[in-house]
């Protein structure tokens, strides 16, 4: 049960971010305001209809698209416990980021809003799949919250199409979870571009050869420091912030280590010798997710009524940041290696400082 204790519970599996975003773009290339369960729900029924005859006469009884409002829920605050709201909405957000780097021509400054229901649902998923134990939330788990849920879009579509809701739920808990062997685990797809884990033949073939060499230009440690950049990037967007700061740096440098035990992938050696900076630190990922959530408390608990705007535009790093980054940069060209460049990164004042608001209780 190891493999359990260390999942914090916000990571999704691939399959659900499958979902999302191709909701998220049809709203966009729609020109909707926002994009709620029933979009969600409608979404499930068009890629998983040929294993479930209930949900494909779903999606024919609301073809092309019901008439009426497209209101949602409003969520009823305190009905889901903070973290599971806390993981709706931190993976909302990366579904409008990876959904908005597809959309082509100029983009407007805020996207599609996730309606309150669409946050309600994902949070209850996420409060299933703790509840049955899964190291991700499923995509099953998904599809049985819009099933479930009173109130929303979603469910006037199951009233709308006659379905048995009673059946339609049956059926879909026959159906096999993730089938991947492994969560999402963005982290771990960037150790793999930047050649420091095994990928399959054809990308080792071509793309490992050239970050080899990349490497040995810019320093053996430059792949380590290049995913650490990027899961700033990531933590940034899953707090809605609009800049990368020294807290997001930190909680990347968490992060990493927990996307590979959650994904049961080894550590590189150099990653694994940079644990003991981690430890010194008190930096738990989980722990500091949990931190992260009460601090937030009652705005937290407020905000499950409400719906989700995105800003469409990615967050930046901060001057500071950046200038932290070119001179660990310019340290790994020398040789440094990525357990000296991160503990010379945590001794910053302004990393100090991040550490010390994360870790507080």
């Amino acid at each position: 049960m190891a493999f359990m204790q260390v999942n914090a519970g916000d990571y999704s599996s691939w399959t659900v971010l499958a979902i999302l975003v191709p909701a998220f773009k049809r709203a966009s290339r729609g020109g909707r305001a926002t994009v709620g369960s029933g979009d969600l729900l409608l979404e499930f029924c068009r890629r998983m209809g040929a294993k479930a005859p209930l949900l494909r006469s779903i999606l024919k009884s609301n073809y092309p698209a019901p008439d009426g409002p497209r209101s949602d829920i409003q969520g009823r605050a305190g009905s889901v416990d903070p973290l599971s709201l806390y993981g709706a909405r931190a993976v909302l957000r990366e579904a409008v980021r990876a959904g908005s780097d597809f959309l082509i021509g100029e983009q407007p400054s805020m996207s599609p809003a996730w309606t309150a229901g669409a946050v309600h649902v994902l949070a209850e998923a996420r409060a299933i799949s703790a509840e049955r134990h899964l190291p991700w939330v499923g995509d099953r788990e998904v599809l049985l919250a819009l099933l479930a849920s009173e109130g929303t879009t979603a469910s006037a579509l199951v009233t709308r199409s006659g379905v048995d809701r009673g059946e339609v739920l049956s059926e879909v808990g026959l159906l096999k979870s993730f089938q991947g062997k492994h969560p999402w685990a963005p982290a771990v797809d960037s150790l793999e571009r930047v050649g420091l884990l095994r990928v399959n033949v054809v990308s080792r073939i071509l793309v490992w050869p050239i970050n080899a060499i990349s490497r040995k230009i810019d320093g053996p440690s430059s792949g380590l420091l290049t995913t650490l950049e990027e899961e700033a990037g990531r933590q940034a967007v899953r707090e809605g912030a609009t800049e990368v700061q020294f807290e997001h740096v930190v909680l990347a440098a968490a992060s990493i280590t927990h996307q590979l035990a959650l994904s049961e992938i080894p550590e590189p050696e150099e990653l694994r010798n940079s644990q003991p900076i981690l430890d010194g630190c008190g930096l738990s990922y989980a722990d500091l997710i949990r931190r992260l959530v009460a601090r937030a408390g009652s705005a937290l608990s407020a905000s499950a009524g409400e719906s989700l705007t995105i800003r469409a535009r990615p967050p930046v790093a901060s001057p500071e940041v950046e200038m932290a980054f070119e001179q660990s940069r310019g340290r790994v060209a020398q040789g440094a290696s990525y357990p000296e460049v991160l503990e010379q990164l945590f001794a910053m004042p302004q990393a100090r400082s991040a550490i010390s608001a994360l870790t507080a209780d």
